[in-house]
């Protein structure tokens, strides 16, 4: 199964969870309604029939008390997904997290931002937030919507109680939970299980508030049993929805440490984690009071165990080792028996893994298909070394919120001397002096880097980014969108790097953009195919051969080439928000077509996989940069 039929069932199985919710529901009121037939019943002073429930309430009174629970949980679900609309970074604070990505700490913080940096290039990702709990515990998570506005939290105790190979395991295995949706899947169940929770809590609030007391117990009592009658039934919903969570989520922590193996080639650091989670005194569980809350969304069970442990979120640890290990004796590993093992030295394959200069036109079409969101060991290697091969000057500014605007700055400006030195003037009229500064002062290194390493650059730009007030990001994205229109046309090239960037700063897509128009779809897919195959050709004729291409693969009606001069910022923009909310499915064909409408005798240049690169990040399909290895 590849990434978009992964997405696609990933959407049938959002819908399953929903059913499934709506049954725990239906269970839910028919239990409140037998709650009340019973109380009406005892109060007669009548023996209790279910059978009587007519009799004893009314048809009208069961559907009051249907509308009243339905109510409530929908109430308390919206609320929660309200709370976390702003995605993964409410889960991490809400667990006292601490951003990393923009001042770590001592070494071992280093370490870990590092191993997601390189993690991300190698997906071809936005670089996350990182974010640190403070808990001696060994455990991770990943939170977010889309790769866009995921985090990666890791506890103290995984940073410092793992070696390098082992947290790369770790932070391999929440990839796989962010490339493949299921960290969306989990804020819903975040979601739906408050909804249920919230008739628990306000039978809870409702027996604080009316305990009786020998000075007034006559009108105390009857409320008194109502909060009591509301926390059982909340009890028995949450224990419907942890039941739901916990077959929702096992299998999914069983695919995730398949995918940390395929993405590193290394079994032992993902099993070795485990190993040292059974065994250490510190465990996997959290000390925060919210961990019950996102127990699911946890590399290992963030809670205690208990008699419940049928409705645990995650697979027995035994059971995990087993599986990345077949051979495995049994014996987890302590902090005496590991101590050796986490100070040894970071191995490295020896091999060189280079960025293709060039690929093959079916090397490329197939990895449209089978490279995105699955990077490979040999990606994962090359954005360890991409990140080690970049000027630590560079490197440190990617993570400064102020002169991180600056790399931006000039990775947008235009290759052709002139229209360059006209975006440098206005670059001085419009931009901080400061910011001006630091980007000459920067340039010549920038200059040096090849060009594969301009899209990994922008990602590790990001989190810094998303750090700036919106008043400063207001500013910024202006300027952005003033570069590019300055010479009076837009640059495919340059526009690509500008819609990653606002695509991973930007939460919510731009509704406005859309488009309800019958064929709407087919007209963005025409004109983003139109746009690829100017930029591939700077003559017409070899730019309409290619455009035509790429509408014959899709079975389009072929259609005049529209200009150069109509592909401007605004038609891009609609076009790429059009396109980004095609079903999965639909998305690996477009990219096709334009691996098609690039296609150049049989070849697809270094410039025009990364232009590719740009496109899929913008529809969601994040793809791993095409390396090849040398020994």
């Amino acid at each position: 199964m590849n990434f978009f039929e992964y997405q696609d069932k990933a959407r049938r199985n959002s819908g399953l969870l929903v059913g499934l919710f709506t049954l725990a529901l239906i269970l839910l009121v028919g239990l409140t309604t037998l709650v009340a037939a019973a109380a009406v019943s005892y109060s007669r002073g009548q023996a209790f029939s279910p059978l009587a429930i007519e009799q004893l309430l009314g048809w009208q009174t069961v559907g009051y008390i249907a509308l009243t629970i339905v109510a409530i949980v929908a109430l308390g679900s919206l609320y929660k997904l309200q709370q976390l609309a702003a995605g993964g970074k409410v889960v991490a604070e809400s667990l006292g997290g601490r951003k990393l990505n923009i001042a770590p700490q001592g070494p071992a913080e280093q370490r870990a931002l590092n191993v997601v940096e390189e993690m991300a290039i190698a997906s071809g990702t936005p670089v996350p937030d990182v974010y640190l709990i403070e808990d001696p515990a060994i455990n991770a998570f990943a939170a977010g919507y889309k790769p866009c506005d995921a985090v990666i939290g890791l506890t103290r105790g995984c940073i410092e109680n793992l070696n390098r190979d082992e947290l790369q395991g770790v932070v391999a295995h929440e990839f796989s939970h962010v490339l493949n949706g299921d960290t969306r899947l989990n804020i819903r169940i975040v979601g739906l299980l408050n909804g249920i929770l919230i008739i628990g809590l306000l039978g809870h609030w409702l027996v604080r508030g009316v305990y009786p007391n020998s000075s007034n117990n006559r009108g105390r009592i009857p409320l008194f049993a109502l909060g009591l009658a509301l926390m059982v039934l909340g009890y028995a919903g949450t224990l419907l929805g942890n039941l739901i969570k916990s077959a929702v989520s096992r299998q999914r922590e069983y695919l995730a440490d398949a995918s940390a193996v395929q993405f590193t080639r290394n079994n032992a650091g993902i099993a070795n984690a485990l190993k040292k989670i059974s065994g250490y005194s510190t465990g996997s569980n959290l000390s925060s009071g919210r961990a019950a809350e996102f127990s699911h969304m946890f590399f290992s069970s963030g809670l205690k165990r208990s008699f419940f442990n049928l409705f645990a979120s995650h697979p027995p640890l035994s059971k995990r080792i087993a599986r990345l290990e077949p051979s495995w004796n049994g014996l987890y590993l302590n902090e005496r028996s590991s101590t050796a093992q986490t100070q040894t030295k970071e191995t490295n394959s020896g091999s060189t893994i280079h960025f293709v200069d060039s690929a093959p036109f079916q090397v490329a079409l197939e990895a449209v298909d089978n490279s995105i969101a699955c990077p490979s060991a040999q990606q994962v290697q090359y954005g360890r070394q991409l990140l080690e091969s970049i000027p630590a000057a560079i490197l440190q500014a990617a993570h400064d919120p102020f002169i991180a605007r600056a790399l931006i700055y000039h990775l947008l400006l235009h290759r052709g001397e002139s229209e360059r030195e006209t975006q440098m003037v206005l670059l001085k009229k419009i931009a901080h002096p400061a910011v001006v500064r630091e980007m000459y002062k920067l340039a010549p290194q920038l200059k040096a880097l090849p060009d594969n390493a301009r899209l990994p650059l922008l990602d590790l730009c990001v989190p810094a980014l998303k750090a700036l007030v919106p008043q400063q990001y207001q500013v910024f994205k202006r300027n952005l969108i003033k570069l590019l229109r300055s010479d009076g046309k837009i640059e495919i090239w340059e526009w690509a790097l500008y819609r990653v960037l606002i695509h991973a700063l930007e939460e919510s897509p731009d509704r406005q953009r859309l488009s309800n128009k019958k064929g709407a779809g087919n007209d963005a897919s025409r004109f983003l195919i139109a746009a690829i195959a100017h930029a591939g050709n700077s003559e017409y004729l070899p730019a309409k051969r290619a455009y035509e291409q790429g509408l014959k693969f899709l079975q389009l009606e072929v259609t005049p080439l529209p200009s150069r001069k109509d592909i401007d910022l605004q038609h891009l923009d609609k076009a790429i928000a059009i396109a980004s909310q095609m079903k999965p499915l639909e998305k690996p064909l477009l990219l096709k077509a334009l691996v098609y409408t690039l296609n150049h005798n049989g070849i697809i240049k270094a410039e025009e996989i990364e232009l590719l690169r740009a496109v899929a990040d913008s529809l969601d399909c994040p793809m791993p940069p095409l390396v090849l290895k040398e020994n």
